[in-house]
């Protein structure tokens, strides 16, 4: 069983709060090893990202039974399958363990470490026995969603998308660290270098001596001595002992467990002595417990809502599973935009028919005497992923506006028809994350050439490279869209209703625009010769789309060298044409014959390389090859703050603005990127 500790993704030291050691033997010697570790630790990482407990609670369910690796991938943005290599165990008995008084919570697991990685046991024994927990750390590598927060210049994580590992590293920046040592061999030692409280001796089979870990309240039964003029008790007898004593302890520690938990709970006396029935003299996890804790307090609250029950307190309880009226009335914002909402947890719910009605619904003011951002008498607690910047104030945080509900869904909608939107581009770019508009420097170092032979005793020669750096700056691009009083009043949804899906594809398809505008544009890149040169090897005149010329590519590619003249043997993975060639692309790529061969030659280029179709190209004598950008540079695109999706804000203050004036409340849709050509060699155009 685990219990919370109140002690102070990667980073911030975590000191051993436990260093006691818990032998788990058995009649069969158990394998591998177990620690005790915080995955991440909530609040804000070294690296600007902040873990609220939503999202430390969906890391916790993701991580049992991943995979543990010894450190990250060497490709930040690889997320394919890792060797079997760099498994070192995995990590099992998940906890979310809530902060108190406000501080942030953290994710537990207990790492089993494999006995194939003795290696990362013996470091990890020594650093707890120096008591230097903070050499090793967890990190874990995510595929998340956030949303910027500029007051404080940080990234708060909205959702938790998958758990692309969870790795063994050096300098973690998120808080993970080793808590204590579960059971190890029995050789090792414990942290504060002592000798290991179980030491077998292997001649005689026998135990020279036999101590566990005491708790504030020992029973008699946890204390068995040998004495020298007994009989010598068998191996097997004495582990048989040590099992039995160890589940007293178990059952001590959950007996101490419920009380603590039943002296904290407001449950009324009752209800704490059904639930010390239930659990009083068996053992059972902390999540069984919690489970049991959080269902009789929903069930009081139930009661309380329908008249049963009055003046306990219940009233104020936030049941799980529960669905406020605010959350109603965003459901048929979201059903009004046409969004799927989700039937098991709304129900039937039934969408505005209009934008009007929606607004009535929201304010009260049916006739829109008021401002268009005339704040609601419900009550509503905004909730969702639109959390536009200056939204929340600290005067008034339990209100919501016809502004905010309808700005959440607008941008629901936007996101989902922007992801839904054709984005092959991103398989042959460099997909990053930067902080600032500033210039931003790609250093291409020099490679170096063969090692030279050093005969005896002579020194070793320096070798010096030349380098070279590929820079860009991020741009800001974005739009104003308004909706007018008179828009509502006319209730003149299908117009607002088509405002996220237009802005979806304007976004979508000027990014895609800049993407392929390096292609077809074929800009000075950073050696100052155009990325389609003769010189780099990477342009053929004359060469119109067919298996001979693919051909040709595919030679000139694995042909391209380094600084140092050496042959990097790359190979081309993505065939780009322009709309007009994408049927000459499918059957120079997909028929297993030559095309026109009059001998019926085999097609060598059949599933060599795979078509993207760019209607962004429209220069229909051009056509690229490239290679995986994991393999070999090409094209770098920057978001500013790791912003991918476009972001919608809102300008609705009454008193300001084209509000004030024109009686209008205005959407900005922000999109920030940059991008430059990093190496030539992994892009090749035909014409």
């Amino acid at each position: 069983m685990s219990h919370p500790a109140r002690d102070p993704r990667e980073g911030q030291h975590i000191t051993i709060t436990d260093a006691r050691i818990v032998e788990r033997l058995s009649d069969s010697q158990e394998s591998g090893h177990a620690v005790r570790v915080t995955v991440i630790q909530g609040g804000r990482s070294k690296n600007g990202y902040v873990y609220d407990d939503a999202a430390l609670q969906s890391i916790a369910a993701l991580l049992e039974g991943a995979h543990a690796y010894a450190d990250h991938s060497r490709e930040e943005a690889d997320i394919r399958p890792r060797s079997v290599r760099d498994v070192v165990g995995f990590y099992h008995d998940t906890a979310f363990h809530a902060g108190a008084d406000g501080e942030p919570g953290r994710v537990d697991a207990t790492l089993h470490i494999f006995e194939a990685a003795g290696w990362l046991w013996s470091i990890m024994s020594e650093v707890c026995q120096l008591e230097r927990p903070e050499l090793i750390g967890l990190s874990v590598d995510l595929l998340g969603s956030w949303q910027v927060n500029e007051s404080t210049n940080s990234r708060e994580i909205t959702a938790i998308h998958a758990l692309n590992s969870c790795d063994v590293v050096t300098r973690p920046s998120a808080g993970g660290g080793i808590r204590h040592i579960l059971h190890h061999d029995s050789t090792s030692t414990m942290p504060n270098g002592g000798s290991s409280p179980m030491a077998e001796q292997q001649s005689n089979d026998e135990l020279s001596q036999l101590r566990l870990p005491h708790l504030e309240q020992e029973s008699s039964r946890a204390h068995h001595t040998f004495e020298p003029s007994q009989k010598p008790i068998s191996l097997k007898e004495q582990r048989r002992q040590l099992e039995r004593m160890r589940q007293d302890i178990q059952l001590q520690q959950c007996d101490l467990e419920l009380e603590r938990r039943l002296q904290e709970s407001i449950l009324p006396e009752p209800i704490k002595a059904q639930v010390r029935g239930r659990f009083k003299g068996r053992l059972f996890e902390e999540s069984e417990l919690e489970l049991e804790l959080t269902s009789a307090l929903d069930l009081m609250a139930q009661l309380t809502r329908d008249g049963l029950v009055r003046g306990h307190g219940y009233e104020k309880i936030q049941v799980s599973g529960m669905v406020s009226e605010a959350q109603k009335v965003q459901a048929a914002f979201d059903a009004m935009l046409g969004l799927e909402v989700d039937a098991t947890r709304f129900g039937n719910i039934r969408p505005f028919s209009g934008i009007r009605e929606a607004y009535g619904r929201v304010t009260g003011d049916n006739h829109l005497r008021g401002g268009i951002s005339a704040q609601s008498q419900l009550g509503l607690l905004p909730s969702g992923p639109f959390a536009p910047t200056g939204y929340v104030s600290e005067a008034d945080l339990s209100t919501a506006n016809f502004a905010f509900l309808l700005g959440s869904s607008m941008n629901k909608r936007l996101l989902k028809d922007y992801q839904a939107w054709p984005a092959d581009w991103q398989k042959f770019v460099m997909v990053t994350s930067i902080k600032d508009f500033k210039q931003q420097s790609r250093v291409r170092m020099g490679a170096f050439g063969n090692l030279a032979i050093v005969p005896e005793d002579t020194p070793y020669q320096a070798l010096s490279t030349g380098d070279s750096a590929a820079v860009y700056v991020a741009q800001k691009r974005g739009n104003l869209v308004p909706i007018t009083r008179e828009a509502i009043i006319n209730d003149d949804l299908q117009a607002i209703r088509q405002i996220p899906a237009k802005l979806a594809i304007a976004s979508a398809y000027t990014l895609a625009e800049f993407v392929y505008g390096f292609l077809s544009g074929n800009p000075v890149i950073y050696d100052g010769v155009n990325l389609f040169a003769a010189g780099h090897n990477n342009l053929a005149a004359s060469a119109p789309l067919s298996t001979a010329t693919l051909q040709s590519g595919v030679t000139a590619m694995r042909e391209q060298s380094n600084s140092a003249g050496k042959r990097l043997g790359l190979r081309p993975r993505f065939l780009i044409v322009p709309p007009e060639l994408e049927w000459l692309a499918m059957i120079q790529t997909r028929s297993a014959n030559i095309p026109g061969s009059n001998n019926n030659d085999i097609n060598p280029m059949l599933g060599y390389v795979q078509p993207i179709i760019s209607p962004q190209l429209s220069n229909t004598g051009q056509w690229f090859l490239a290679a995986d950008p994991r393999e070999v540079d090409t094209i770098e695109i920057g978001f500013v703050g790791g912003q991918v999706n476009p972001a919608l804000f809102i300008q609705d203050q009454p008193t300001s603005g084209q509000n004030f004036t024109q009686d209008v409340i205005t959407y900005k849709i922000r999109h920030e990127y940059g991008g430059a050509v990093v190496d030539y060699r992994g892009l090749y155009r035909g014409n």
